[in-house]
Parts: structure tokens; C-alpha cells; sequence
């Protein structure tokens, strides 16, 4: 599951994960030299200014989050939610093993409608305790369903945990995001644009001499759309001026065994695509 960024404030381990990024594949020499959004709360700032004393360059960013469907950040802290909901009603079981609760992701409902659907699930998990190795217990009340079971060693990751809690999350059934028309994008995705780039207009402003990098974190069935896909989008939707260029910055896993920042270049005002 990935974990949408909190909002507000400078983002300086993304941010500096982006300049070095971009000081490696370019050859300049960025480093920070300010928060503005924090120095500065009276006037709209971008995130993050740095300087390349060697060039007499200043690079300002900002980030910004966009998601697809348009209830997809409101969902997804349901997921959290229910799993702070598990981990709670579980809590005093004897988990010397490693236990797995399968969850649908992006689950939908009330708090109150999900408070009842996990109370319902830790009662039935307790009850039946001790959980045999190759038991399943799993129940599908309405459009909501879990699963619990306790993970055989031969099915568990190498990097999974001994023992405790872990939860898995099944994507949709009918996410497929290449179904999403870049030429005629969905109203939710044609006004977070919009917004997007109105806040950058205001803050990027006063920041005129400066290179001006708008990076997007995008979410749900945005997530994996490529460079040409953003391209078209960005023909029907042009960036203003004021952002010089905009790259995708994905936090996702980049080998086997670790994670990390994936940077592309979307657009630039030059029309120069990386």
C-alpha cells in the first residue's frame, strides 16, 4: 500500500532526493539553501529553494499530490484507518507467529460503517483462536470482504517479518489505468490541474530568474501512466509559464530488496523531454 504524503511544510528528503536526481544526470551542482514555504507563511512560497553557486542558478519546487479516481486520498486513509482499527481490536492476542489480514484496497464506507465491519472481524479472529496453520478465516459482508490466516514459512518473503501482524492489500478488480483518455481527461483530473497550477502561478511569481520545477506525486490510476500519456494530457491542458518544467516523482520500488525516488521529466516550457 502506498502512503499518501502529509500536506504543508517543506518536503526536503523528496526534494532532495529530486536534486540529486537532477545534479547527477545533469551535471550541476544544487544544493538547499531554504524552506520558503516555512520562512515565509505570509506569502505564497514554494516548498524549497537551492542554489547552484557554480552556475549562478537558483532552482525553485514545489509538489504537488494528484490522484485518480477523485475520492481515491479519502479512501485510501480508510485503509489506514482500518488497519490502526485491527492492529487495536487484536491487540493482547499471543501473534508469536507471523499473521496476515487480507484487506481490499481503497476501501469505501463511513468511519462508523467500517468500525463495525472490523469489529465484527476481530470477534470472529478471537474466537477462533488459536489460528491452525492452513485455517482461513474470511467473511464477505456486503461489498467489503477480509481474510485472516497465519502464514506457512513457505509462503512467507524474505524480508517479512518472524512474527506479529502484516497486512495485504488486493487491488481492484477493475483499476486499469490505461482506460483513462489522456486527450479528454475526467473533470476530477481536468480541475486538480487547474488548482495545480494556480498555486504555482502564486508562488513561483516573485521567482521570475530562477529555474521553476513543478513534481508531481501521483496517485491511484495515475500512478504508472507514462511520459506520453502526461504528454498529451499537457497538450489539452498546457502548463502556464511560470513552471518551467514538470517531472513525476514515485516512491516505489526500484530493486528487489529496496525502495526508492523514480524521477521523470513530463514537460518543459522548451519542450526538451529527458
Amino acid at each position: 500500500m502506498t502512503c499518501l504524503p502529509r500536506s504543508g511544510g517543506c518536503e526536503k528528503p523528496l526534494t532532495d532526493a529530486f536534486v540529486n536526481h537532477l545534479n547527477d544526470a545533469e551535471g550541476v551542482r544544487f544544493v538547499h539553501r531554504a524552506c520558503l514555504d516555512i520562512a515565509d507563511r505570509q506569502n505564497p512560497q514554494p516548498e524549497a529553494l537551492y542554489v547552484d553557486s557554480v552556475h549562478n542558478v537558483q532552482l525553485v519546487i514545489e509538489r504537488k499530490s494528484i490522484s485518480s479516481p477523485a475520492d481515491f486520498a479519502h479512501r485510501h486513509s480508510n485503509d489506514h484507518f482500518v488497519a490502526d482499527l485491527f492492529e487495536e481490536g487484536l491487540k493482547g492476542l499471543p501473534l508469536d507467529e507471523l499473521y496476515e489480514i487480507s484487506l481490499p484496497m481503497l476501501i469505501s464506507g463511513t468511519q462508523p460503517q467500517l468500525r463495525a465491519f472490523v469489529l465484527a472481524a476481530v470477534q470472529s479472529i478471537r474466537s477462533h483462536w488459536p489460528i491452525a496453520e492452513g485455517m482461513v478465516l474470511k467473511s464477505r459482508p456486503g461489498r467489503r470482504w477480509w481474510s485472516y490466516r497465519r502464514v506457512p514459512e513457505w509462503d512467507r518473503l524474505d524480508e517479512a517479518p518472524r512474527k506479529g501482524l502484516q497486512f495485504t492489500w488486493s487491488e481492484p478488480p477493475t483499476s486499469q489505468p490505461e482506460c483513462i483518455d489522456a486527450a479528454n481527461p475526467p473533470q476530477h483530473v481536468n480541475s486538480a490541474l487547474q488548482n495545480i497550477y494556480s498555486s504555482c502561478v502564486r508562488k513561483f511569481a516573485p521567482y521570475s530568474d530562477a529555474r521553476r520545477i513543478l513534481v508531481i506525486d501521483p496517485y491511484g490510476d495515475l500512478r504508472y501512466q507514462n511520459v506520453e500519456w502526461w504528454s498529451e494530457v499537457f497538450s489539452v491542458l498546457p502548463p502556464p509559464t511560470e513552471i518551467d518544467e514538470i517531472w513525476s516523482g514515485i516512491f516505489d520500488w526500484v530493486t528487489e530488496n529496496s525502495e526508492g525516488w523514480i524521477f521523470e521529466r513530463l514537460h518543459c516550457q522548451n519542450d526538451i523531454i529527458a
